[in-house]
């Protein structure tokens, strides 16, 4: 009976090291895969007990817009938000829309978490919020009258009393406030400023390339038109990136996580290609 005993009890040790072996096990595993973050500041645990992010957006196309038909957030930079927010387990989400120019303020006043809507990171920004590493990147494009009557092929050609506008709280309006001789008009948003050069009011409209290409593929009244000046060289190719109070770090590192994991996996590129980019508007940094 002894023996017996002794047998027993030693399968029963090695039954419970072989339970312990494996909890220890999965839970390196788990470690593994979420973020280790050295910020200690409570913003990510913050959303993680909440259980969803609020996030700002200016309702651009194709960047982050309500679909009218589902009622749901789409575009590049909502579905890499959404792709982040799945990957880090927060379940659910909020979206905010407001004007371009606003979203900055917004942020800083604690009405969301994060801001998303193709936001270049440009060192005056920086000043005031913090970026994630870079989702994207692209340049601007010059968009004319059909047949282009002004012969605008680069910024230096507004010079001659060109009517010119792009939209408020982007770098291209403080590019255009520089160039002399040229009549520039701000506007709350992209479709604002390309229905007044469809009316006729604007020779020429500077906004981004996404933007432009994704208006004349799935509009048809700007189609016909408009063009894009295909020999314009953009002035500057900007990475795009998502924007956080600067207190808040820790929410920041779990996001920068996320995109490095997702890039990894090519599901940036995946997204980007889904919305008429491609390889080259990458950025794997």
């Amino acid at each position: 009976m002894m023996m017996l005993t002794h047998k027993l009890s030693r399968r029963t040790v090695l039954a419970g090291a072989a339970t312990l072996m494996l909890a220890a096990t999965a839970s390196r595993a788990l470690a593994a895969v979420m973020p280790q973050l050295s910020a200690k500041d409570g913003s990510f645990d913050r959303v993680k007990a909440a259980k969803i992010l609020k996030f700002g957006t200016s309702n651009d196309q194709p960047y982050s817009f309500v679909n009218v038909e589902t009622g749901k957030i789409e575009g590049i930079d909502a579905e890499m938000m959404l792709a982040i927010l799945d990957k880090l387990g927060i379940p659910d989400h909020e979206a905010t829309q407001i004007e371009f120019n606003g979203l900055i303020p917004s942020l800083l006043a604690s009405r969301m978490d994060v801001i998303a809507d193709a936001m270049y990171i440009t060192e005056k920004r920086q000043k005031v919020i913090s970026f994630s590493e870079g989702w994207y990147q692209y340049g601007e494009a010059l968009l004319v009258r059909e047949g282009n009557p002004k012969g605008l092929h680069a910024l230096e050609d507004l010079r001659n009393g060109a009517k010119v506008g792009s939209y408020l709280g982007t770098v291209y309006l403080d590019w255009l406030g520089q160039i002399e001789g040229a009549e520039v008009m701000s506007y709350p948003d992209a479709a604002s400023a390309l229905e007044d050069m469809r009316a006729g009011r604007l020779d020429a409209v500077v906004i981004d390339a996404p933007v432009a290409g994704y208006a004349l593929s799935r509009n048809p009244k700007y189609k016909n038109a408009f063009e894009i000046v295909a020999d314009y060289k953009p002035r500057e190719v900007g990475t795009i990136g998502a924007g956080f109070r600067k207190e808040d770090e820790a929410l920041r590192e779990a996001f920068n996580w996320a995109l490095k994991e997702l890039k990894a996996e090519g599901t940036d590129l995946a997204i980007l290609k889904k919305w008429g980019l491609s390889e080259a508007n990458r950025t794997l940094g």
